[in-house]
């Protein structure tokens, strides 16, 4: 059996998850498990349903199960928190992936969740949490005058945070291999041993930038979309990866 054989799976389709998970929604009911962050108002329930992110108490057991049993085979090794989630090409749901990957980290009360949004050309994490005209990665990278702490911003979830692609828009695409990215990513995955920081990267196959990525993170789980990828396409983005970080691949149906 092979490496792709052995690959972690998870399949959902986007009628799945709407029907199945919120089919018995009762919208007067509070979310107890998300509290206030900083200045930003909690997320309730409908607000999470809207932005397809799973919470503890909704409905959908299985998925929420899964998710858990990749974020505990992520955790195994200490000291390798710094997680990518990559995909072969563009629309294969690692967006999607990303963001419920962090929400499921940041169930555990002794762990804390980053979501960093690397996919600069399709730009993901500051339209679903509305933070259209908040600073970013590329604003830090090329701003000497922005801090670390202006780029981290709260969600509305408890112990859940994340860091948008930005607003500056800049001629040069070598984003990633500038210092101060690299030294910013280096102090997030250093500076708390037990926050969990997950890099929505652009396509492997289609972005030289996500090949920088591959050198500076610890682990990487490879999104596929259900049966729209073939075999020799798969083979050839996960050649790509150390084998020491090739933590799987999750096959993903929601789109």
């Amino acid at each position: 059996m092979n490496k792709l054989e052995k690959a972690i799976s998870l399949t959902m389709s986007d009628e799945v998850y709407i029907n199945k998970m919120y089919g018995s929604y009762d919208s007067s009911k509070s979310m107890k498990d998300i509290a206030l962050m900083d200045d930003m108002p909690a997320l309730q329930n409908q607000e999470l349903i809207d932005k397809k992110i799973v919470f503890q108490g909704s409905e959908q057991e299985e998925l929420i199960h899964k998710l858990r049993d990749i974020r505990t085979l992520l955790n195994k090794t200490k000291n390798k928190n710094l997680v990518m989630i990559a995909s072969v090409e563009k629309n294969s749901g690692t967006s999607f992936f990303a963001r419920n990957l962090a929400a499921i980290s940041s169930f555990d009360s002794s762990r804390t969740s980053l979501l960093v949004d690397c996919n600069v050309d399709n730009q993901n994490v500051a339209k679903i949490f509305n933070l259209q005209d908040s600073l970013g990665l590329i604003d830090y990278i090329y701003d000497s005058k922005i801090d670390e702490a202006d780029i981290i911003n709260s969600v509305g979830i408890m112990r859940y945070r994340c860091i948008t692609a930005g607003i500056l828009k800049s001629e040069s695409e070598e984003y990633f291999m500038h210092p101060r990215f690299r030294s910013l990513l280096t102090g997030l995955k250093n500076r708390y041993n037990d926050r969990n920081i997950y890099i929505d990267s652009p396509p492997l196959l289609e972005s030289s930038n996500a090949r920088i990525l591959l050198e500076l993170c610890d682990q990487v789980i490879l999104v596929s979309p259900f049966g729209k990828l073939s075999s020799k396409k798969l083979e050839n983005a996960s050649k790509l990866i150390p084998k020491e970080k090739f933590s799987g691949i999750v096959i993903n149906d929601f789109i």
